[in-house]
């Protein structure tokens, strides 16, 4: 299997759709941590990298997705929104639906950094991605 057959529509929404419920349910669960040591900041970093795949997993799914049809400026406004107000309803919830977790808005700004950070790897690699987007529709 190569990669771009599993750059394909259902193959994405597939890992979007994993990776946006493993990030639901790191952010409402709750953990058991068996030592107390805790690096501070951690956490911030997990949000952080957490964010920044799923921002790289949806902007690759819309402008990857022949269904949807977007480029690269589409992919990464819908991206960019969608995660961002993704982060905050996960804070939101935290406060509303759990006793365990608190909602915390620095979080925000790591998922929030996250996010951009992603569209900024995108707009470097512009060229690459359109290249390849070109090369991956001449085969077909």
């Amino acid at each position: 299997m190569n990669i771009k057959r599993l750059l394909g529509h259902k193959t994405l929404f597939v890992l979007v759709v994993v990776l946006t419920s493993l990030v639901t349910w790191a952010s409402l669960a709750k953990f058991i941590n068996p030592v107390a040591f805790t690096i501070e900041g951690s956490d911030k970093i997990g949000h952080f990298i957490a964010y920044f795949t799923l921002t790289i997993a949806w902007a690759l799914f819309f402008f990857f997705s022949e269904k949807l049809n977007k480029n690269l400026k589409q992919s990464l406004i819908i991206t960019s929104v969608i995660c961002i107000l993704y982060g905050v309803l996960m804070e939101v919830l935290q406060a509303l639906l759990t006793t365990y977790r608190s909602s915390d808005w620095y979080d925000v700004v790591a998922n929030t950094s996250g996010t951009i950070f992603a569209v900024f790897v995108f707009v470097v690699f512009k060229s690459k991605l359109l290249r390849f987007k070109q090369n991956k529709q001449e085969i077909r």
